[in-house]
């Protein structure tokens, strides 16, 4: 019994030596000081290496004093000689409401007995914050000679020859642009090459021959391509419609045009069997495709070397 009264009176002192052992404080650098001047406040914590603190809001230390926090200045941990550290925080403040203010006191939790919890409160610091001195005589704040009468530099003309630099440009464009307009731009004409029908149609079957239809075995793109120069030529130079119709109101056509005389018969041939290789799938001799290229061919040199008569006949 005596034994379990001795350590609980033991652990009682110990509980009483570790609050005791917690001090705060805090202090400042100035007693007063005008608006928006910093004030610089120190605090102060000294605890046990087994306890634990919980540093308060910047809004619990200040209550309702209108200090603004600037800045965190420092913050230190002092291992003292005694086993005990110290916590130390700086901080900058600064008020713009003059008036007289405290600081303080901070309060901290600390652990009492086993079924409450104390606190531990520092002192207080009153800090005066004064408005701005005025001048009590007015011609102190007039300024040392009359500003109207200063020596103006280069750089005060700096705005005027910007704005002439402008206007002379701007005078510049003007004068360019108005010079412009008198100037009349004569572009040469280029005479128009025409090119009859007969020569366009034999530069397409130059055209037509270095292609690789023969060699790729392309015969129905082959006949198509050379059936439209044919076909183009006439409409051109005879002003009549065969490009859409089938071959045989083209060959019905051809008879009334003074070109008769010099189709073949294998050139009539050509145009009757190649529809058959078009549509039917007809696959003639090679020489069938090669000898109607020469037939239109010659048929175009012909008319080139009589167009003069023909057209003549024509009209």
């Amino acid at each position: 019994m005596n034994t379990r009264l001795a350590a609980y009176f033991i652990g009682f002192l110990f509980s009483f030596t570790l609050n005791a052992q917690k001090t705060i404080s805090i202090s400042s650098d100035k007693q007063q000081l005008i608006i928006g001047d910093p004030l610089s406040v120190k605090i102060s914590v000294t605890y046990g290496l087994e306890e634990n603190i919980s540093f308060p809001s910047f809004k619990q230390m200040i209550g309702d004093s209108p200090f603004e926090l600037l800045k965190t200045v420092s913050t230190d941990t002092i291992l003292l000689d005694n086993g005990e550290q110290q916590f130390i925080r700086e901080l900058l403040l600064t008020s713009f409401e003059p008036g007289q203010y405290t600081l303080g006191p901070i309060r901290f939790p600390a652990a009492g007995n086993q079924t409450s919890f104390d606190s531990i409160s520092s002192n207080s610091i009153q800090v005066k914050v004064l408005p701005l001195p005025m001048k009590k005589d007015s011609s102190e704040i007039k300024p040392i000679r009359d500003i109207w009468n200063e020596n103006k530099n280069w750089q005060d003309w700096l705005p005027l020859i910007y704005v002439l630099c402008g206007l002379f440009i701007l005078f510049l464009i003007v004068l360019w642009l108005r010079k412009r307009r008198k100037i009349k731009i004569t572009t040469p004409e280029i005479p128009l090459k025409i090119v009859s029908p007969v020569k366009e149609a034999l530069e397409k079957m130059d055209w037509l021959s270095k292609q690789n239809f023969l060699e790729q075995k392309d015969f129905v793109n082959y006949h198509y391509e050379l059936g439209v120069i044919f076909r183009a030529f006439l409409e051109k130079q005879f002003e009549v419609n065969l490009l859409d119709l089938p071959t045989a109101e083209v060959l019905e056509k051809i008879q009334h045009l003074p070109i008769s005389s010099l189709l073949s018969e294998k050139m009539i041939a050509w145009m009757k069997t190649v529809d058959l290789v078009k549509f039917a799938k007809y696959e003639p001799t090679y020489s069938f495709h090669e000898e109607a290229f020469q037939e239109v061919k010659q048929f175009l040199t012909q008319f080139l070397s009589e167009e003069s008569s023909i057209t003549s006949e024509n009209k």
